[in-house]
């Protein structure tokens, strides 16, 4: 098991626990997520915890069959990722403020990805992704396809 920094632990902690943590700015009011010890906007350190709730919008969908392996991202994520089912990488936001992230996105397949993108943004759910090493990830599943 690795040596986590306070910061982390708290983080990987909540995974653990099945909430997703980030951090609000008390200075701007801005979200930051994943956690960092300042804020992206501004660079303050008056950072708190906030719960970031377990479904975000996803703005984008770059789909490419994780189990084809041609694309080196997913082949290097697969390594890590304890269950194997396909996915691709989204860009989304969580509904209370942060910048876009990148994750792993569930329920996206070569028969539905153009119907999906057409719908953008979406609402998807948090999918934790069990990773070897005893840590978890956030990534995302598409229950409900209906347009946010």
């Amino acid at each position: 098991m690795y040596l986590l920094r306070p910061i982390l632990k708290t983080y990987y902690d909540s995974l653990e626990d099945g909430k997703v943590l980030g951090m609000k700015c008390q200075d701007c009011g801005k979200v930051v997520w994943p956690p960092l010890p300042t804020c992206q906007d501004c660079g303050s350190y008056n950072l708190d915890w906030i719960e970031m709730g377990d479904e975000a919008i996803i703005d984008e969908i770059r789909f490419e069959d994780s189990s084809v392996g041609g694309d080196y991202t997913y082949r290097k994520a697969d390594e890590f990722f304890t269950e194997k089912d396909p996915y691709c990488v989204s860009v989304g936001h969580w509904p209370n403020g942060s910048h876009q992230f990148h994750a792993a996105l569930y329920g996206v397949t070569e028969e539905n990805k153009d119907d999906l993108i057409t719908k953008l943004p979406l609402k998807a759910k948090v999918h934790l992704i069990q990773l070897n090493g005893g840590f978890k990830s956030v990534g995302f599943e598409l229950e409900d396809v209906e347009a946010k």
